[in-house]
């Protein structure tokens, strides 16, 4: 995603007429607040695409490309910007480490550039202040004397898709701090289960004969419900296969929908996605089913939900091995197990981007019907006992 500049000298005549999904609203917002003739900065692709398009030009003064520049210091008044494309989970990682930084550090100020969707969560469960959601104009970007990339800065970040870093920890050891967490686990009583088996990933989302079992089993004694996407592939498929008439299933539409769903859970079975960081910051109880990525990175000191551990061990996979997803390697969809690829094989690549060519998404299917080794490898029956001891606690 560009890191760019632009200045309009006009509004776009037929803005009226931009196609009313999703991305182009966003582009209506935007326009709605922006100045002419002012400079501004943005790492928004949708607006980035639009405003390169031949037919806009006419009212686009500029449209520079923009060099990130690492700091030569950290001075008093630092913005910080969030990396683009990444998940809820990733945001909140962020974001605790940067709560932290602003309680240890004696910055003047501070602002957080390129919020994007996450603006509602840094806005209300960290309380930052001088949040630019998706651009930020000149006068507020020369305020800061600190621009911080954190994927340029921050060596661990960089390669985070194949071998993923603790951001929060990361963060705070560059910046010479060491991560201290209170936190007391609260003793309720289990009325529900809550289910939340989607990623973004296959590999990191819950196996369809997994999640039929857990269903049947806490069924008996709770009323179990199951946290489903529409917008997403893989949850319609794998909801496909799940009897409604045994369990309530949710559909929230948006962040803040699952949100809600999120500080309503007495205890809750994760999978490595974005509901297992809401209930960190909520101190929710639960199990986190580890696949891929290894646990501690994950629930670095969250001592409210347990982890049953994922052993499973290859040539080509010393547990845990860090992977978020698929990838395309000599033009075929795997992890570096399935591949048969050595990890730092891949880690030495110079274009890693090259592993994302072709269309990914639609082998996704495929790895939920015919799951990785490591979720193979999971015992059902001993999962389903770890679940229930610590629910029993």
């Amino acid at each position: 995603m560009p890191f760019f500049s632009f200045v309009l000298n006009d509004y776009p005549q037929k803005i009226i007429e931009i196609p009313k999904n999703n991305k182009h609203n966003e582009l209506i917002k935007i326009f709605k607040k922006i100045k002419l003739n002012k400079r501004y900065y943005s790492k928004n692709i949708h607006l980035w695409k639009f405003l390169n398009k031949k037919k806009n030009s006419h009212f686009v003064s500029e449209i520079n490309f923009e060099k990130r520049n690492k700091s030569k210091r950290i001075g008093n008044k630092i913005l910080f910007f969030i990396p683009p494309n990444i998940g809820l989970g990733d945001s909140i990682e962020y974001g605790l480490a940067i709560k932290e930084l602003v309680k240890e550090k004696s910055f003047l100020d501070y602002g957080i550039a390129f919020a994007g969707r996450f603006y509602f969560i840094y806005k209300k469960y960290f309380q930052f202040k001088n949040i630019y959601k998706e651009y930020i104009d000149i006068n507020n970007f020369n305020f800061y004397d600190t621009h911080f990339h954190f994927t340029l800065e921050i060596n661990e970040l960089k390669k985070n898709k194949y071998e993923r870093a603790d951001i929060e920890k990361s963060i705070l050891h560059f910046f010479n701090l060491q991560l201290k967490r209170k936190n007391k686990i609260k003793k309720n009583k289990i009325n529900n289960v809550v289910i939340f088996p989607i990623s973004n990933s296959p590999i990191r989302t819950m196996p369809i004969q997994i999640l039929k079992k857990l269903i049947d089993y806490f069924l008996i004694d709770y009323n179990v419900k199951v946290i489903f996407y529409k917008q997403s592939e893989i949850s319609n498929y794998i909801e496909k296969h799940i009897d409604s008439s045994k369990v309530d299933k949710i559909y929230p539409k948006d962040i803040k929908d699952l949100v809600t769903e999120v500080k309503k859970i007495d205890f809750g079975i994760f999978m490595d996605s974005g509901p297992l960081h809401l209930a960190k910051i909520f101190n929710k109880r639960g199990v986190l089913i580890e696949t891929s990525v290894n646990s501690s990175l994950l629930l670095n000191q969250f001592n409210s939900i347990a982890v049953y551990k994922n052993n499973y061990i290859s040539n080509y996979c010393k547990k845990s091995c860090g992977l978020t997803n698929i990838f395309n390697y000599d033009n075929n969809f795997g992890c570096f197990d399935s591949l048969k690829v050595n990890k730092t094989d891949i880690l030495n690549l110079d274009n890693l981007k090259s592993l994302q060519r072709g269309n990914i998404k639609k082998s996704y299917i495929n790895f939920v019907d015919n799951p990785v080794n490591c979720l193979k490898n999971l015992n059902i029956k001993d999962l389903i006992n770890f679940i229930k001891l610590q629910i029993e606690k």
